[in-house]
């Protein structure tokens, strides 16, 4: 539907920002979630079903108001953003944590080696694409309790694996 932004505007524009305002919001604040309505507005595709452009504009001024005091309520207002950011955790891995999971990797590749050409089908179906044990059984033509007796030992030993490498 193509509407005529400008007319829009003008007939609720500051009505969004006086309610915004109501409900709490600063009127810089408020004017920016109405600009912002708009934009999204402007957004939306063509074939998109509006029945009520009033209460779409309000809606998603009010949603980009509550979500914005949602942000606010998480991250704390903070007076050097600079020294903020220096305290942030660095989400690269240690070189430490690098070395153990190429470890890991290598037991994990080990005992995948030594299952079986059918358990490792069955890990692979289940552990990697999520298939479910009767779906595995129809795959291997195999019946689903072999499947998941398999997947049962499989798991098993890795643990124990894992357990003794651990120790």
């Amino acid at each position: 539907m193509a509407w005529d932004f400008h007319s829009l505007f003008k007939a609720h524009a500051k009505d969004i920002t006086r309610y915004l305002q109501r409900r709490g919001t600063s009127a810089d604040l408020a004017a920016d979630f109405t600009q912002d309505a708009f934009t999204r507005m402007m957004a939306t595709p063509p074939g998109a079903q509006i029945d009520n452009a009033s209460a779409y504009l309000f809606r998603i001024a009010r949603n980009a108001a509550i979500n914005h005091n949602r942000r606010q309520q998480i991250i704390p207002f903070v007076e050097d953003p600079e020294a903020a950011l220096l305290e942030l955790a660095d989400e690269q891995p240690s070189p430490e944590r690098i070395a153990i999971c190429r470890q890991e990797l290598r037991l994990l590749n080990a005992f995948f080696s030594e299952l079986t050409p059918i358990q490792q089908q069955i890990f692979l179906l289940s552990r990697i694409e999520g298939r479910t044990f009767a779906d595995i059984g129809k795959t291997l033509q195999i019946p689903q309790q072999t499947a998941y007796a398999h997947m049962t030992r499989i798991l098993v030993r890795l643990k124990l694996r894992l357990d003794a490498q651990a120790a």
